[in-house]
């Protein structure tokens, strides 16, 4: 039997996103772990030049059910895995994660779309994301007047928040058609209102809101969670007028802030909300419900912030991710004993003793303050930081139109690893005209550059 700390490979779609909080949070939380996370674009360059590593680990969780779509085959064959099935647009997409040893979802609404596809219940575990409650907590009165100050909203106005990437839009299944009407609506009825979106690719969105004449702010990219954090304190009301979610994680994000939510009962919602208790439960499409329930707490203060206790309250008692990712152990556990099967490989003891006080210290510092990488040599934890940043930041270029956002991650990146090649031949590829990417091309290859021909 083995009492050695489990040695987890964690992969998000991005450490920047959401599914790469989920993994910090469980790093964080699970201290008999050693956890290395490394997002889908990462292990398909680091894998691709160092194979021998994958032996490095003792069990792979993919969060992001699409990386495992190429990696799964690939890490069954050597290690225990869990995959992911976050909520279902193209079920052909993200159907390989059935496959996994254990499988996570993160509310029972996934639990049961699982069973009506055939998927093997007795592998599949409801693991709430849960929230970091200490970082995302109520603002003092002060704070408050300091955020909206930064962002030049008004104390008098009233402020509703949407934070999401464009990219995670797939059908419009955030249901911003609703989230458009019911704010234009609502701007109609009330003095001062004021919409705050965070994150990218919304500029055709916030172009209707601000031509119907709904004041807005939109911070495109926050790469701190601290900060983002901070821009909830800012908000009056948090709105999700979402047709199909996994989570929502900024759902759960804005109960913990003590803001007042309205949401549709999507994902999580129709697990942790208690209607007229500590949020509002409204059917999905109908942007009326928003306007109207929003407009009645507008003009009671007290109820709104009544909802807003007691959503925070809600979070400390159920979805505090120190709660929620303690479930991860029963999840490895299953893991290891399917593949112990499959493999014929010796079983694996999670029974040792938890770490000490301040082991657990260490380790919550290092994930606090940046990537844990414990499964890669030393040597490569440069490269793997910089690619971390190059693959989001081609992201934010091609499906977010975030070029300067991109620019900031890029140039960091190339600071840190001056003598890389690699942040030029994203400058070049993402920034410069295409004609002159192929006459650098031609250039470096040693071809003489293609002349235009002179007239006559």
């Amino acid at each position: 039997m083995n009492s050695k700390r489990l040695k987890v490979l964690l992969v998000p779609d991005s450490t920047y996103w959401v599914t790469g909080t989920i993994a910090k949070a469980i790093a964080h939380f699970n201290p008999w772990i050693e956890a290395t996370i490394a997002s889908g674009p990462v292990i398909d360059a680091i894998f691709f030049e160092r194979p021998e590593l994958i032996r490095n680990f003792d069990l792979v969780h993919f969060i992001c059910p699409y990386a495992s779509r190429e990696w799964l085959p690939r890490f069954r064959e050597t290690v225990p895995c869990v995959t992911s099935h976050h909520h279902v647009t193209e079920w052909d997409a993200v159907s390989h994660n059935v496959d996994g040893d254990a499988i996570v979802v993160g509310s029972s609404e996934w639990a049961e779309d699982l069973g009506q596809r055939g998927a093997d219940m007795s592998r599949v575990f409801v693991v709430p994301y849960g929230v970091d409650a200490d970082t995302f907590r109520p603002p003092a009165e002060a704070e408050r007047a300091v955020v909206r100050a930064r962002l030049k909203i008004p104390d008098a106005a009233t402020v509703v928040g949407f934070f999401g990437k464009n990219s995670s839009n797939d059908d419009d299944r955030k249901g911003l058609d609703v989230f458009i009407e019911a704010l234009i609506s609502l701007n109609q009825r009330i003095d001062q209102l004021a919409v705050l979106i965070v994150g990218p690719g919304w500029k055709d969105l916030i172009g209707s809101l601000r031509s119907a004449g709904v004041r807005c702010v939109w911070l495109p990219f926050i790469t701190d969670q601290d900060e983002l954090a901070e821009m909830y304190h800012a908000l009056d009301f948090y709105w999700v007028t979402a047709r199909v979610e996994g989570g929502p994680v900024t759902l759960l994000e804005a109960m913990s802030s003590e803001v007042c939510c309205l949401t549709t009962p999507v994902g999580i919602a129709r697990e942790i909300v208690r209607d007229g208790q500590n949020a509002l439960l409204l059917p999905f499409n109908d942007a009326a419900a928003f306007v109207a329930r929003t407009a009645s707490l507008i003009r009671d203060a007290g109820e709104r912030m009544r909802l807003g206790r007691a959503a925070r309250q809600t979070i400390l008692e159920e979805m505090h991710a120190g709660i929620t990712t303690q479930r991860i152990r029963e999840v490895y556990t299953k893991a290891l004993r399917v593949a112990q099967e499959r493999l014929t490989t010796q079983p694996f003891d999670l029974s040792s003793p938890d770490p000490s006080a301040s082991e657990v210290e260490d380790r919550s510092a290092l994930v606090r303050n940046g990537i844990p990488l414990p499964g890669f040599p030393k040597e490569i934890h440069a490269r793997v930081r910089m690619l971390e940043d190059l693959a989001w930041s081609e992201h934010l270029i091609l499906y977010h139109r975030q070029r300067a956002a991109a620019l900031k991650l890029i140039a960091r990146a190339w600071s840190a690893n001056p003598f890389s090649l690699l942040p030029p031949r994203v400058i070049l590829r993402r920034f410069m005209p295409s004609r002159m990417v192929q006459v650098i091309v031609r250039l470096k290859n040693g071809a003489p550059p293609k002349l235009k021909a002179l007239p006559g």
